[in-house]
């Protein structure tokens, strides 16, 4: 039997179909978040209804649909609870009753860093492991947690989701969920623009001469030993050990994965944060190795095939 997993990202949407090992198909399109997710449930169903003739398969050869969400979600309830400037209408629709209406499949949620770790745990750098914490750095920072082989959930749905809200700085810049200084408003992809043109230096940069200042845009003039793209690259190895730091004092894990788009440099980014984590974490019994994902880009559709068989599993018993 067959699975279809959905990976709800704000930039791209992904469908896939899995087999609990394998991913045998997959499709990805450009997403239009700011239009809203009802807006985006046709595309979602043509992507699927592709998978499912392309590999000449009917909805009878299906388990359900496993559901990646980039917001908090209640995963009891199969129902997002709140998103943060992406698909601001998703917490208004039954998304179980548009699967059953549309294939007459049940349809499971969760958040997408839950999502991505559930992947990594099962198929990707998190095997073998039962204590784990993962960070998505990209255009915001996600995190979750699985301790002792278990998701952590807490009691409103957002334990372990919110790492990359922890304040960094007590003064520093107004964060999109309201917070001040969260580590994703120090140091992710929607911040790093307006931070790189505050240096007075900017000008003089050559970074002056990009026409997107994304990470990519950072690490080939930090190549160039650019000194203003070298002092920002420095604040934020600053801003993710700290972050990093305070989860693992947190949550205890024995490793730390990485993901995200940011991690396409993870040469330069894992030994100098592991170096610090080294350093300033307080972990007697001995070093939390920081691991790049395995699986980047198919993670959460990874664990969205783990998650419906979870649940298949769970109602034969």
């Amino acid at each position: 039997m067959y699975t279809i997993a959905i990976d709800l990202g704000g930039t791209n949407i992904k469908t896939g179909l899995l087999d609990r090992k394998n991913l045998i198909a997959s499709t990805s399109e450009k997403a239009t978040s700011g239009k809203g997710l009802k807006n985006n449930l046709p595309l979602i169903e043509k992507m699927i209804d592709y998978l499912l003739e392309n590999q000449k398969l009917s909805t009878k050869d299906l388990l359900g649909i496993g559901f990646s969400f980039a917001g908090m979600v209640d995963s009891a309830h199969n129902r997002v609870i709140s998103t943060n400037k992406k698909y601001d209408d998703a917490p208004y629709l039954d998304l179980p009753r548009w699967a059953k209406e549309k294939w007459n499949l049940p349809l499971y949620m969760e958040n997408d860093a839950r999502m991505a770790l559930l992947g990594e745990w099962q198929h990707g750098a998190g095997k073998g492991y039962d204590n784990i914490v993962i960070v998505t750095l990209g255009t915001g920072i996600g995190s979750a947690v699985l301790i002792e082989g278990k998701l952590l959930r807490g009691k409103h749905f957002q334990a372990g989701n919110l790492g990359g809200h922890f304040t960094i700085n007590y003064q520093g810049t107004v964060c999109t969920c309201g917070n001040i200084g969260c580590m994703e408003s120090e140091a992710s992809t929607w911040r790093l623009p307006e931070l790189i043109r505050n240096y007075p230096s900017y000008h003089s940069s050559s970074l002056a001469n990009e026409k997107i200042l994304d990470f990519e845009a950072l690490f080939r003039n930090v190549a160039k030993n650019d000194s203003l793209a070298v002092e920002v690259l420095d604040h934020c190895f600053s801003v993710w050990s700290a972050g990093i730091i305070t989860m693992i004092h947190a949550y205890d894990p024995e490793i730390v994965i990485l993901s995200g788009g940011i991690m396409k440099s993870a040469s330069i980014i894992l030994p100098e944060l592991q170096e610090r984590v080294n350093q300033y974490a307080w972990t007697p019994w001995g070093k939390v190795k920081l691991i790049k994902a395995e699986n980047i880009e198919t993670s959460a559709l990874y664990g969205g095939d783990y998650l419906v068989r979870l649940h298949q599993q769970e109602q034969k018993n």
